[in-house]
């Protein structure tokens, strides 16, 4: 009877000490230990201990919305810079793959730019042609005016069609002449990128 009762107890004592202990702290910096955890702390930190003292389980606070949302937004922003990494190491392979060489670089500058010179003289023909005209008409209507003599509704016509044709080559002409100066910068860009992208393979 007696050894029946000593393993109860034994029992009973390995019950208890296997209990779970929660330690916390509280908002005024005192520490708590429970069997059991307040509801009010399920949701901010603690920690669940072994019977021997050691820490089984570290629970952290629940976040805020706020801390949620500025979680979120960091995801995201990682998310993205991850995809523009993605996207640019791909268009790095292909630009080198078009590209093997600087030369092959340079070699698509000057066919660029011998399309844009090509219209740029095209276009420049036609302010010549255009300019000559609009000279031609003025005169004319200067002339008339001179004498006395009406001007035509042609005439007048003419001179202001020729004028905002001026004004729309001319500003095609500028276009094109920015859009050499681009395809200028963007050669040395182009240099420069793949300078660094031969140099990564090299190293690499």
């Amino acid at each position: 009877m007696k050894g029946v009762i000593f393993t109860v107890l034994m029992l009973q004592c390995a019950a208890v000490s296997a209990q779970t202990v929660y330690k916390w702290v509280d908002e005024d910096g005192e520490v708590h230990y429970s069997q059991t955890l307040p509801p009010e702390r399920v949701a901010a930190a603690h920690e669940r201990l072994e019977s021997d003292g050691r820490v089984a389980e570290r629970v952290d606070r629940a976040l805020t919305d706020e801390e949620l949302e500025a979680l979120r937004i960091q995801f995201e922003r990682e998310r993205n810079i991850a995809e523009r990494e993605r996207i640019k190491a791909q268009q790095d392979r292909l630009f080198m793959a078009a590209y093997p060489t600087e030369e092959d670089v340079r070699e698509l500058a000057r066919t660029q730019a011998e399309v844009l010179e090509a219209e740029r003289r095209s276009i420049n023909a036609l302010i010549e042609q255009t300019s000559e005209r609009f000279i031609d008409w003025v005169d004319e209507a200067a002339d008339l005016e001179r004498r006395g003599e009406p001007i035509s509704a042609y005439l007048t016509e003419s001179i202001a069609n020729s004028r905002l044709r001026l004004t729309e080559l001319r500003d095609r002409e500028r276009d094109v002449t920015q859009r050499l100066e681009n395809l200028r910068l963007q050669l040395a860009e182009n240099l420069e990128r793949h300078r660094q992208l031969s140099a990564e393979a090299a190293s690499g």
